[in-house]
């Protein structure tokens, strides 16, 4: 099973796209994880363009058989254990890719929000897209050492 995450745009503070790469590199000895980019629509200049456009691009490398897990203020909250254990579910229940969905700064069309089979919440408070990608990238981590009784969690 491959786990692959979709963001809009690459990370415009060098941290963060570090920050990234290093727990996907942590990630390659428990799963096999890609993470695609897709360009940015910001020279458009409306909003509803932009998150249109941008939507359109992530609708573009979805599979029939992918199940969609879109990054949504509105969506599911986890504690850690019970998110690792939900991906462990999923993991198992699941013949095609597991995609982990974060848009850009304005968020995605509401027709990806149908297409969604989960709608995920990493937090009540609101923060940069970028950072939500590094936090979702980590809890995947963690959720994969708890998974395999690592000491990371604790």
């Amino acid at each position: 099973m491959k786990i692959t995450l979709i963001s809009v745009g690459k990370p415009a503070e060098k941290f963060y796209h570090q920050a990234v790469q290093e727990y996907l590199k942590r990630l390659q000895r428990y799963s096999s994880i890609e993470w695609l980019v897709i360009p940015s629509c910001s020279g458009k200049n409306t909003v509803e363009k932009i998150r249109s456009g941008e939507t359109e691009s992530i609708i573009k490398v979805l599979r029939p058989r992918d199940r969609l897990v879109l990054l949504d203020m509105k969506g599911k909250t986890f504690e850690s254990v019970a998110f690792a254990s939900w991906l462990s579910s999923s993991i198992c229940d699941i013949s095609g890719r597991l995609v982990f969905v974060v848009g850009g700064p304005y968020g995605v069309s509401g027709n990806l929000r149908t297409r969604a089979d989960v709608l995920l919440s990493l937090s009540q408070m609101t923060m940069p897209h970028e950072l939500c990608l590094v936090f979702l990238v980590e809890q995947i981590y963690r959720a994969f050492s708890i998974i395999a009784g690592s000491s990371y969690h604790h």
